[in-house]
């Protein structure tokens, strides 16, 4: 009995430690990794952890420079390479649903937020869990109900976005938060619990497909409101291409809102779906060239998609200098 309530006390140290790297800049982040509390708890609980090896030869770096990493990744300038908040990973928008029910759901286990934080912030839901493994241990009478409230946290919330996060981090190459965010990731997604549940959490992160391809006109909506930069246009002298990074990409489904012809859903390989590749072409199309000069202008979806909506007059499909000339012309 003794061991399970010590590994309800470890477990509730590395939720706190990792609510700590992501709430703001704790004064031993600036330490070797091997001395960061995070590593030290992540070596009792999951001492195999490839992650967690990585993060314990991370070396010490001044505090402005950890600071820097912080403000790059979290706080911008702009918009944040990385949203820390539910609601804008899984509803693209700021105190969505999932910061209501969030509210409701601490209030209703007697607990309140001190501070400016949202409820879903990713430090506040990571010291919620934190606070579950806690109940495990004092009240061991009551634990299997406080583990199937953990259970169903990292089901419905913390397990829905915190280890794309994660992914994401460790996809970034940034030499401190990278191996922090795969640790992060690997532990929620879970060396731990049943392989059923595991299999549950990993089916409920998706990636994009373009399923209808004859509607993508390789607009660049999708480009433009990815949060992780996980989707690309890449133009060649021959071909407009839209490729998706696989591990760049967090399921946040704003790629899949914002496509106007509804081109775009979210698939996964796991269920029977096709495997990713690193990089994945989504959408393929030729480019168009102007008949008068032989120079590439757009791709061939572009075209269609214009001529669907003016019909096709002449200038069409000149580029853009020699429409302008031809438009002198006329005038």
């Amino acid at each position: 009995m003794d061991s399970v309530r010590g590994m309800f006390e470890r477990r509730a140290e590395l939720y706190y430690t990792l609510a700590e790297v992501l709430a703001e800049l704790p004064p031993w982040l600036m330490l070797p990794g091997r001395e960061w509390p995070l590593t030290q708890a992540a070596a009792k609980l999951v001492p195999l952890s490839t992650a967690a090896e990585a993060m314990a030869q991370i070396p010490a770096e001044a505090e402005t420079t950890r600071r820097a990493r912080h403000t790059r990744l979290f706080a911008g300038p702009g918009r944040p390479r990385f949203w820390l908040y539910e609601s804008m990973w899984r509803s693209g928008r700021f105190l969505g649903p999932e910061t209501i029910s969030l509210e409701q759901l601490y209030k209703g286990a007697g607990l309140r937020i001190v501070g400016a934080e949202a409820p879903d912030h990713a430090s506040v839901e990571l010291a919620f869990l934190a606070h579950l493994s806690k109940q495990q241990e004092a009240e061991p009478e009551y634990a299997v109900l406080w583990q199937k409230l953990e259970r169903d946290f990292i089901k419905k919330h913390a397990g829905q976005w915190l280890p794309a996060l994660g992914r994401s981090l460790a996809a970034s190459g940034d030499e401190v938060y990278g191996p922090i965010g795969e640790f992060m990731a690997d532990f929620l997604l879970d060396k731990g619990r049943p392989q059923k549940q595991k299999r549950k959490l990993t089916l409920s992160f998706r990636l994009p497909i373009v399923v209808h391809q004859e509607l993508c006109s390789l607009c660049g909506f999708c480009v433009q409101v990815c949060p992780t930069r996980a989707l690309t246009i890449n133009e060649t002298p021959r071909d407009t291409i839209l490729l998706l990074s696989s591990s760049a990409c967090n399921g946040c489904r704003k790629c899949k809102n914002v496509c106007p012809a509804g081109a775009l859903a979210m698939n996964g390989a796991d269920d029977g779906n096709p495997v990713y590749e690193a990089h994945t072409t989504l959408r393929r199309s030729s480019r168009v060239y102007c008949p008068i000069c032989g120079e590439a202008t757009v791709s061939r979806a572009e075209i269609d998609f214009v001529a669907e909506q003016i019909g096709r007059p002449g200038w069409l499909t000149y580029c853009q200098l020699c429409r302008s000339e031809l438009l002198e012309k006329q005038q």
